[in-house]
């Protein structure tokens, strides 16, 4: 089996499995559940243990056993994911089933639904996912919508409708004998009918209406419905019904008269009078853009080793990021590449997700000022005044969300520091308290992203990709501004730090962090932000990700163009009386030290002027960060200073042995 499998292992102890038809179907939906969770994830391992006390597996065989698996799994994702990306090793004691990683999200379950002539159908899980997408979830227009009170109104008893089932109508007869435990409302409603089915069927497509009474072969027989009381149960019942399906987020709970409706149109006799009691319910269901579910789609990943259901948002995000992703592995990538382009790419989550708000303004407008006050002393080095002005808040402010904040600024500091170690205790800390937030949201999405920097300062950056990809999940649901552009500059940051790895995800990335700056209230943390955004968009370009490590060895004028544009946005922010901090000081001079070293590179007739320069840039980065304790910008400084000492020195002796040749050869001639 070809690829890597991660070590994530998922145990199940399998026994009576032939005499016991229950245990055996939710034995294989388990089984299914944890493919599908390490399909999504990572990969890994699916253990099936024979209880050698209970299980009757010997009876049963194994080989049937791996053969009931494998139609399920093709039954649910396809025989190409099946064939591709799992394999079973049967042997004395256990099955071991080996699951790679897929670049698509594996849903087992989309609860979502669409009509046909003559009845709803089910969207089958192993439909590709572009196709549902494109088709239901972000279809933009409603090519013939059925419009309310479109419906047909005069029915008489006994006698053929004169219409037909469609797309759009659909017939339902469901008189029977009132009970105390079922009465006409609950059988309107039951998963037996198909109700829920039919409403998600209708808004998926043009809308529609559902009308009981009506029999298979289109005969009208109504429903008795004796006085108001019962009217009043089957609305609520209904109302109830569709509330509790998934929606898209913009519309929030579906409105009456709007995406809905439930009207009782009487049934009359060959004389045309009005028969008491007797009445088609008219069920309409607007269409509607967004996808309309049953219920949650069900669809699994490994979360910290543990099988885990993914929510609707979750779902959302990770289906419209993995279209990103398409998008952008179509796209053109040659330099260079317009803002316009990249802004076209780095597509924002569209209004199906709706984001959470602060519990109270002044809890945000409090972390706020925290935030802000304590990141200007970080930024320059103030350490002294640090634990001062933290202390100062945490009494000034006694809201547990304030000091969550405080925590995290104590998490940066001794990260910038270089105590790593030290980072993580206070991290530890931040984590206990997490819990009592108010808005518990937002500080799991600073928890994630505090995580995955410590995981970079330490060098392991697959972690911090795993890690950071749930922070940028979470930060899709909270409203864009200055938290959320943090996350998305950092996940810039973290795309080039792999040698040799080459995206165009760390620009877009900060072009987005950029987007969600404009949102967010002018300050000098706004400022910051997307000073930062613009260094990290220019040592992209120049093919160096911000530690200052080489990720493209070849780049060519257009490139440094482009990041010279981005540095030149830089200098008009400090013209703008804009100040540079201390550490984006450090930052902006360690690139334009990588600008002048790679404009020596394609330019060798001025490889000794560049070069001097690039010399110099580095040097002042040195000293800033020396000055101030930036610990790890001083390691990247001093690394830049070494390696262009290095060249200069090379390139002079190559000047000079050349001088000395050209000299020696006049010489000759001479004499």
């Amino acid at each position: 089996m070809e690829g890597r499998i991660d070590e994530t292992v998922h145990n199940i102890v399998l026994c009576k499995l032939a005499s016991n038809k229950k245990y055996k179907e939710e034995l294989l939906k388990a089984i299914l559940i944890a493919i599908c969770a390490m399909l999504n994830s990572n990969g890994g391992r699916v253990v099936l243990y024979y209880d050698t006390c209970k299980c009757d597996l010997v009876a049963y065989r194994v080989s049937l056993l791996i053969r009931i698996l494998e139609q399920t799994l093709i039954a649910t994702i396809g025989s190409n994911q099946t064939v591709s990306n799992v394999y079973f090793k049967p042997d004395k004691e256990k099955i071991i089933i080996l699951v790679k990683k897929v670049d698509c999200q594996i849903t087992i379950n989309y609860n979502l639904y669409l009509p046909s002539q003559s009845q709803v159908v089910q969207v089958f899980p192993w439909e590709p996912l572009e196709k549902v997408k494109d088709d239901v979830i972000t279809r933009k227009v409603v090519q013939e919508p059925v419009q309310l009170g479109s419906h047909h109104k005069r029915f008489l008893k006994g006698e053929i409708c004169g219409f037909h089932e469609s797309k759009e109508i659909m017939f339902k007869n469901v008189k029977a004998d009132a009970s105390k435990r079922t009465r006409l409302a609950d059988r309107i409603t039951s998963k037996g009918n198909k109700f829920s089915c039919y409403v998600s069927a209708f808004a998926n497509h043009n809308g529609g209406c559902m009308y009981y009474g009506i029999t298979d072969d289109q005969v009208v027989e109504g429903e008795l419905i004796p006085n108001g009381k019962d009217k009043d149960e089957i609305i609520k019942k209904v109302e109830k019904t569709i509330n509790k399906m998934i929606w898209p987020k913009q519309i929030g709970q579906p409105k009456r008269e709007e995406h809905w409706d439930i009207l009782f149109e009487p049934v009359v006799d060959n004389n045309f009078n009005e028969i008491p009691s007797i009445y088609v319910i008219v069920i309409y269901i607007a269409p509607c853009l967004g996808g309309v579910f049953t219920e949650e789609p069900e669809c699994y990943e490994m979360i910290d080793g543990k099988v885990t259901k993914m929510s609707y948002t979750i779902w959302v995000i990770r289906i419209m990021r993995e279209s990103y992703e398409v998008v952008n592995r179509k796209a053109d990538m040659s330099f260079p590449i317009s803002r316009k382009r990249i802004l076209q790419l780095a597509v924002e989550i569209p209004a199906v997700v709706q984001r959470v708000k602060w519990s109270s303004s002044s809890t945000e407008r409090h972390c706020t000022e925290v935030d802000e006050r304590l990141m200007m002393v970080i930024n320059n080095g103030k350490w002294n005044e640090f634990l001062k002005v933290a202390n100062l808040f945490e009494r000034k402010y006694p809201e547990v969300d304030v000091k969550l904040v405080v925590l995290s600024k104590k998490v940066m500091e001794r990260y910038r520091m270089g105590c790593v170690s030290k980072a993580y205790c206070i991290l530890e800390n931040y984590k206990e308290l997490l819990p009592k937030a108010d808005n518990k949201l937002i500080f799991e999405a600073i928890y994630l992203y505090l995580k995955a920097a410590l995981k970079r300062a330490e060098r392991d950056f697959k972690a911090a990709k795993e890690i950071l990809n749930y922070a940028l999940l979470k930060a899709e649901q909270i409203p864009p501004g200055l938290l959320t552009a943090a996350i998305l500059s950092f996940a810039g940051m973290l795309q080039n730090s792999e040698v040799n790895e080459t995206t165009q995800l760390s620009a877009q990335l900060s072009i987005r962090a950029l987007e969600h700056l404009k949102r967010a209230p002018e300050s000098q943390g706004k400022v910051d932000m997307e000073q930062k955004a613009y260094i990290i968009i220019a040592t992209f370009h120049l093919g160096y990700d911000i530690s200052q490590t080489i990720v493209k060895k070849d780049v060519n004028e257009s490139t440094l163009e482009t990041a010279k544009s981005s540095i030149m946005e830089l200098n008009q922010s400090v013209v703008n009386d804009c100040p540079l901090s201390r550490y984006r000081e450090v930052q902006f001079n360690l690139t334009q030290s990588t600008l002048y070293y790679r404009y020596s590179q394609i330019r060798p007739e001025k490889r000794i002027l560049f070069l001097e320069k690039a010399f110099q840039f580095s040097k002042k980065a040195q000293h800033l960060a020396q000055a101030s304790h930036f610990e790890e910008l001083l390691m990247w400084a001093n690394d830049n200073s070494a390696l262009f000492a290095e060249k200069l020195v090379l390139a002079s002796l190559i000047k000079t042995d050349r001088v000395r040749k050209i000299f020696k050869s006049k010489q000759k001639i001479q004499f």
